[in-house]
């Protein structure tokens, strides 16, 4: 459920509490459970979009690199998207944003990156691929690339913006 929503639904709950008293409350808090099972169920549905992230590097001083996304199918034409946004903000010159993508296709895995240098705007990542070639898994993870000594450092953990079911 989007954060704004568990926003409006905690508005309710208190305006019902301050028009009606205690029990419009437990309504109301059954009902956000209720939405948020049936939100919850939906997701998971054969339907291919989802948006996946935020994921972190690890810290450098205050800063962190962050990439977030989304994955979703066309069934016009039978693509599969894979779309990504890097950031990087409060990072010194040397180091730059890098997101590390592993695709699992068929049991033959491929690794994509991206890199993004300075705290201005994002940098864009995007993938489509034929129904035929839709990976099995994509796993990120995002990392400091040290421009100096050209390698990749300070790793956030693996972690998976899509995995086919079935």
């Amino acid at each position: 459920m989007h954060r704004s929503i568990r926003h409006l639904l905690g508005l309710a709950a208190a305006s019902a509490v301050i028009a009606c008293g205690l029990p419009a409350l437990a309504s109301t808090a059954h009902a956000a459970t209720t939405t948020t099972t049936t939100a919850t169920t939906t997701a998971r549905s054969d339907d291919l979009s989802a948006d996946w992230g935020p994921v972190y590097s690890a810290y450098y001083g205050n800063g962190r690199a962050m990439a977030r996304g989304r994955v979703w199918d066309n069934e016009d034409d039978g693509s599969f998207n894979f779309e990504a946004r890097l950031y990087d903000r409060n990072s010194p010159a040397r180091l730059c944003a890098y997101l590390q993508m592993r695709l699992d296709v068929d049991g033959v895995k491929d690794l994509h990156t991206a890199k993004k240098c300075g705290p201005v705007g994002y940098a864009p990542y995007r993938m489509g691929v034929w129904e035929e070639d839709i990976p099995d898994s994509i796993a990120v993870r995002v990392c400091y690339l040290d421009t100096v000594t050209r390698t990749v450092k300070l790793c956030g953990k693996w972690s998976y913006a899509y995995r086919k079911v079935g």
